[in-house]
């Protein structure tokens, strides 16, 4: 949290209160205050003010660009207002503005950094000249956040964020819209003054409320005849009117944009968005597993099956027939494992043209011995190099291995031999 400084505004009314944020020399936001949270009361002004040192590496030129709506526009989260930093004092520059509005904001700074120039072969330097011509790059500092608490209102009086008491809801589970009042008014005498409803909007095939057919619509079933989606929202701020002032409850629900039910129109229109084997080929033994279940299913009841479970016994002859008929087929593991062979043929390759070992390297390999050489050879020889979605997809590095078999064995053979042993487990 930033530091809070206190400044009276007027004697009669609540302190205005200032949060100073300091940066780092060169813009960046202090690590632990990358993300920090600004407490905000109904009758309390407040700002937040951003200081950078004078004579540090982002004060030349520095600029605040923020999404928080400096001109008192509606927000948009991916436009950004610029305000640039002044003199505050012979010892800092700030950035500073009021916070009149709730919610989660990003900031970054930008400023001009000279460049470093190195002098052409046999020029002279000179220092006061560069100091004067030396060019200037612009530098943009990582995105940082800032969050500012709600302001909340409950029986004309302040509801602080740690006085919340709530109780979540399935609206799907209440039944009709217009009976929820009295439903949860029994809620309301239990000491709950707010109600958290998983999402209402219309559910797709699975009928789960986390699996959306349409996002922008609340769901048909919680309405006595079929509205329009206008008439919908005008109907839910009339319940949550009557929530509030009748029984002292605030409402709050969570928006689940992405969690798109398998039959929408959406997805269809759009099936880039959904995950598949071209945008993420990691889940292709995933996608092969459940193609396989999906055929053992269909022939349960010739495998002598039943359909339903009815014991523990039905459930053992059952993963029984799966591991016979699905695991072991599948071969799973060929996703995880080394084509022995085909990395064999490309070492074998590359023996001959096999660079020599540098001497880091050969060192480092001489002075490591058992689990810590296993995992040095791991790292130097295959590293990152595996190709999720493909089987045989972890692959070694021909010339690299070539080159250390040539400090542990004498002979090609002899390291062929060696290297089928490490890779053949």
């Amino acid at each position: 949290m930033a530091t809070r400084y206190s400044t009276p505004d007027q004697p009669d009314s609540p302190p205005f209160m200032v949060w100073n944020l300091d940066l780092n020399e060169d813009g960046t936001t202090p690590h632990d205050k990358s993300f920090i949270r600004i407490p905000s009361s109904p009758n309390q002004s407040c700002a937040i003010r951003f200081r950078i040192l004078i004579g540090s590496t982002a004060s030349i030129d520095a600029a605040l660009h923020t999404n928080y709506p400096l001109d008192g526009s509606a927000y948009e989260r991916t436009k950004f207002h610029t305000q640039r930093f002044n003199f505050n004092q012979q010892t800092e520059l700030i950035c500073e503005f009021r916070i009149q509005r709730p919610g989660p904001y990003q900031y970054y700074v930008t400023y001009k950094s000279i460049e470093d120039c190195d002098a052409a072969e046999g020029e002279t330097r000179n220092p006061m000249v560069e100091r004067i011509y030396r060019p200037f790059s612009s530098k943009r500092t990582p995105t940082a956040y800032f969050l500012v608490d709600p302001q909340l209102m409950l029986g004309g009086q302040p509801l602080p964020l740690d006085g919340i008491v709530l109780q979540s809801v399935s609206p799907k589970w209440l039944g009709l819209m217009k009976d929820w009042p009295a439903q949860l008014a029994s809620s309301g005498k239990m000491g709950y003054n707010m109600v958290h409803f998983i999402p209402m909007q219309q559910r797709g095939g699975s009928d789960s409320p986390y699996a959306l057919y349409s996002q922008l619509d609340i769901s048909d079933d919680l309405f006595e005849a079929s509205l329009e989606r206008s008439a919908k929202e005008t109907k839910l701020r009339e319940v949550l009117l009557e929530m509030r002032h009748k029984h002292k409850m605030l409402a709050v629900t969570d928006m689940v944009w992405n969690h798109t039910a398998y039959n929408s129109d959406w997805l269809r229109d759009h099936p880039e968005a959904g995950f598949n084997l071209e945008n993420s080929p990691h889940l292709r033994s995933a996608y092969e597993l459940d193609a396989a279940l999906a055929q053992f299913s269909r022939y349960l009841s010739d495998l002598g099956l039943d359909r339903m479970v009815h014991s523990v016994d039905d459930v053992d002859k059952l993963m029984d027939e799966m591991t016979k008929h699905v695991i072991q087929p599948l071969r799973l593991w060929e996703f995880y494992v080394i084509d022995v062979e085909s990395a064999l043929a490309s070492v074998g390759d590359a023996w001959d043209v096999a660079e020599q070992l540098e001497t880091g390297d050969r060192v480092e390999l001489e002075r490591l011995s058992g689990d810590q050489r296993t995992e040095w050879l791991r790292t130097y020889l295959i590293g990152e190099r595996t190709t999720l979605g493909t089987r045989f997809g972890r692959t070694v590095d021909a010339a690299r291995t070539a080159a250390v078999l040539r400090v542990l064995a004498d002979s090609k053979d002899k390291a062929l031999e060696q290297l089928r042993s490490l890779l053949d487990l």
